[in-house]
């Protein structure tokens, strides 16, 4: 079992040792790699990738040549069962696996393509209790952060079609992790800036939001004060008030 990075990441500070040791990368590598290493290098990638505008949101076409062996469907299937194992709970060591995995796979177009779509698919399922998308997010958030290669032009490209789609199933508290996760993604440099805000635009748009309702409530509140004052006014007109 990995040991904890000892805030390398930076993420402690930010959300408690408990989320940095149980789902940062920085606990899936050594804190040398961690602190060495950049996120925001798109060299290793060049692929085209087109995204289907359906209910499904399939991506249907990467093209590039594979350097890569690629997996077979019995190492898919396993893939996909371990996703299922993890069922409503977030435990570190599977999601390890799960990343070491991708990591294997993370120069192979068609591989890699496979595995994201593997994870893609168990997270939009509809039928699947709202409680196991976090531990899947969190899977996607390690490949993210530790495998990279070619997973991180594929979900740079996707995120914002399957992102709002995983907020519209969780609770309050589900989408507030969510957006921790986010947020780190930012704070690490896996995306541009426009990539990472058009993903998370269902987060602003709460905010907004929670803007609006607050606003409404502010107002209704002067206009009942005011309401009182001229009942009040009204009242002291009908008798002598001192």
């Amino acid at each position: 079992e990995a040991e904890c990075c000892s805030g390398v990441c930076g993420c402690e500070s930010e959300y408690g040792a408990d989320y940095c040791y149980n789902y940062c990368c920085s606990c899936y590598f050594a804190a040398a790699d961690v602190a060495n290493t950049s996120y925001s290098d798109k060299s290793q990638s060049k692929e085209v990738i087109t995204i289907k505008e359906e209910e499904e949101m399939e991506i249907v076409e990467i093209k590039e040549e594979d350097p890569t062996e690629a997996l077979d469907t019995e190492q898919l299937e396993e893939y996909s069962a371990m996703l299922n194992d993890l069922g409503n709970f977030a435990d570190k060591v599977q999601i390890n696996t799960l990343s070491m995995v991708a990591e294997d796979y993370k120069s192979s177009t068609s591989s890699s393509f496979k595995i994201y779509k593997v994870v893609r698919t168990h997270l939009l399922k509809k039928n699947s209790s709202p409680a196991r998308k976090l531990p899947l997010v969190y899977v996607v958030d390690s490949i993210l952060k530790n495998a990279k290669g070619r997973f991180v032009t594929l979900m740079e490209a996707d995120a914002k079609n399957w992102l709002p789609v995983v907020y519209g199933m969780l609770s309050s508290d589900g989408r507030a992790k969510l957006k921790r996760v986010w947020n780190t993604w930012r704070e690490f440099g896996i995306f541009g800036l426009e990539s990472w805000e058009e993903m998370g635009l269902c987060f602003r748009r709460e905010e907004e939001q929670k803007a609006e309702e607050l606003q409404s409530k502010s107002a209704d509140g002067a206009g009942s004060v005011g309401g009182f004052r001229k009942r009040v006014s009204c009242y002291c007109d009908s008798f002598t008030c001192v």
